[in-house]
C-alpha cells in the first residue's frame, strides 16, 4: 500500500481556485465546505498532483465513495474545469448558468459589458436598446436604455451539456475558444 502524503497547501489552493472555490459537480456548485478528492486513488498509485485532484463538497464526495457518482463523471468534471478555465472565468460561467435559468434579462450598457466575452463567443446575444424611465419608480426622471441579453442556441446547448456533465457536448460548443 502506498503511504498517504498530505496535499501541499499550494496544490490545495490551486485546486480550490480551479473550481472557483465551489464543488466541481456542475449541478451542485456548493461553496461552503470543500474536500480534495483523488481522481486516481492513492492505493492505485494516484498522486497529489494537480491533474489528479478535484474539489468536491462533502455530499458529492460521499456519493462518489458510495458509488452513486461514477469515476467517469468526476473525470468529466475535471476536464470541464480545465477547459473552462482556459476559455472563461468563473463569472462568465455563472452568467451563462444564470441566463439558462432566467431566460432573457434586461441590462444597462454597463451590463452588456459584463456579457462581452460571451457575446463575442456567440453564446449570448444582445438586442437593441429600449428606453425606459422618465418617472418610473426605479429610474427617477432620467431615461435609461436597457438591452436584452439571452442565450443563443449555441449558449443553450452549452448550458444543457454543462448541467448534464457532458464534457464533449459542452467543450464542443467552445472549440475555437480553447485551441492554443
Amino acid at each position: 500500500m502506498t503511504k498517504r502524503i498530505s496535499v501541499s497547501p499550494t496544490i490545495r489552493r490551486c485546486i480550490l481556485q480551479e473550481s472557483g472555490f465551489r464543488c466541481a459537480n456542475p449541478v451542485c456548485r456548493m461553496a461552503l465546505t470543500l474536500e480534495i478528492h483523488h481522481i486516481e486513488p492513492i492505493s492505485e498509485d494516484g498522486g497529489n498532483t494537480q491533474d489528479n485532484l478535484i474539489a468536491l463538497c462533502p455530499n458529492c464526495h460521499a456519493l462518489y465513495h458510495k458509488g452513486i457518482i461514477t469515476p467517469e463523471a468526476v473525470k468529466t468534471w475535471k476536464m470541464i474545469l480545465l477547459s473552462l478555465n482556459e476559455g472563461f472565468d468563473r463569472r462568465s460561467v455563472d452568467l451563462l448558468l444564470f441566463l439558462g435559468k432566467q431566460g432573457e434579462h434586461f441590462v444597462s450598457g454597463d451590463g452588456v459589458l459584463e456579457f462581452a466575452s460571451l457575446i463575442a463567443s456567440d453564446l449570448v446575444s444582445v438586442a437593441g436598446g429600449v428606453k425606459r424611465g422618465g418617472g418610473g419608480p426605479w429610474s427617477g426622471s432620467i431615461p435609461v436604455t436597457l438591452y436584452e441579453v439571452r442565450l443563443t442556441d449555441k449558449g443553450r446547448r452549452f448550458v444543457e451539456n454543462w448541467k448534464k456533465g457532458d464534457q464533449q457536448g459542452a467543450i464542443g460548443q467552445l472549440q475555437f475558444q480553447i485551441k492554443k
